[in-house]
């Protein structure tokens, strides 16, 4: 599974789920891809106002502000769409 990370250097609300983020991606062995979205014209236009923002492969978008407990179930409700199997 992909998890798209967009971000903002210096942002503290990025700065607070991105541990949880690497912690829950890797438990669902799933790959962060990180834009910043200062880098990124199309993003930076999408998402200006609302980074943090992480996109679920196959599943949803969660934009700021994103707490720990609602992007673990966010992922385990893509995993076990994804893969037809029981959240972990």
């Amino acid at each position: 599974m992909r998890i798209t990370f967009y971000y903002r250097p210096r942002c503290g609300l990025c700065e607070e789920i991105a541990g949880p983020l690497a912690q829950l991606a890797a438990a669902h062995n799933a790959q962060i891809v990180r834009v910043n979205i200062d880098e990124d014209r199309a993003a930076l236009r999408q998402y200006w106002d609302k980074i943090p923002v992480i996109a679920l492969e196959g599943g949803p978008t969660l934009t700021a502000p994103i707490d720990p407990q609602t992007l673990a179930a966010a992922l385990a409700r893509s995993v076990t769409i994804k893969t037809g199997e029981s959240p972990p």
